[in-house]
């Protein structure tokens, strides 16, 4: 059996990549936090507020970000699809949070839907519509989308609605549950 590997790959962000969540905040993250970005040196660890809360990814989202930022899946287009009640704040965090010294993690995400206007709801069906008008050669049936699911079953929806594989993701992404998710395209 030869692993093989969807073509598009989409993560939640809020719970899912970094916590706390966006509406939890009482102010925009704006100041960068530097600390030791594992093996590979130091960079943005964190997005402090003004208020004091600091958002920060979770560890083995990190160590995946750092794979994709390593090129280990060169032919995968990667997105995010975040149904952020503070999409400003996301924002400000994907440009700001680090993956690698100097590599911001905004930079792995070519195709990105995040909050609740536009055409965006809280249902992830209308993030995948403008995704896929991001990325028309996005085939819905070979995408893996990851989402913490702790207040609506994103994952299930998507599958239902669109045939999108994902697996959910409750306590932050884990390396068990990213690795779950490349398995479900053995062929």
């Amino acid at each position: 059996m030869s692993a093989s590997l969807p073509s598009t790959i989409i993560f939640d962000l809020d719970d899912c990549l970094w916590s706390p969540e966006m509406y939890t905040l009482r102010s925009i993250p704006s100041k960068p936090v530097k600390g030791p970005l594992g093996a590979h040196g130091e960079g943005v660890i964190g997005m402090k507020c003004s208020s004091g809360e600091t958002v920060k990814l979770f560890p083995a989202a990190l160590k995946i970000l750092q794979r994709i930022a390593s090129n280990e899946f060169e032919n995968v287009t990667f997105g995010v699809a975040s149904s952020s009640e503070e999409p400003s704040y996301s924002r400000a965090c994907l440009q700001g949070l680090e993956i690698l010294p100097g590599v911001k993690m905004d930079s792995l995400f070519p195709i990105q839907a995040i909050g609740r206007t536009g055409g965006l709801t809280s249902r992830k069906t209308t993030h995948f519509s403008s995704l896929k008008k991001q990325h028309p050669s996005m085939v819905f049936t070979d995408t893996l989308f990851f989402d913490d699911c702790n207040w609506g079953d994103h994952v299930g929806d998507l599958n239902n609605a669109l045939g999108v594989k994902g697996v959910r993701t409750p306590n932050g992404l884990t390396e068990e549950e990213f690795e779950t998710g490349l398995s479900m395209f053995n062929k």
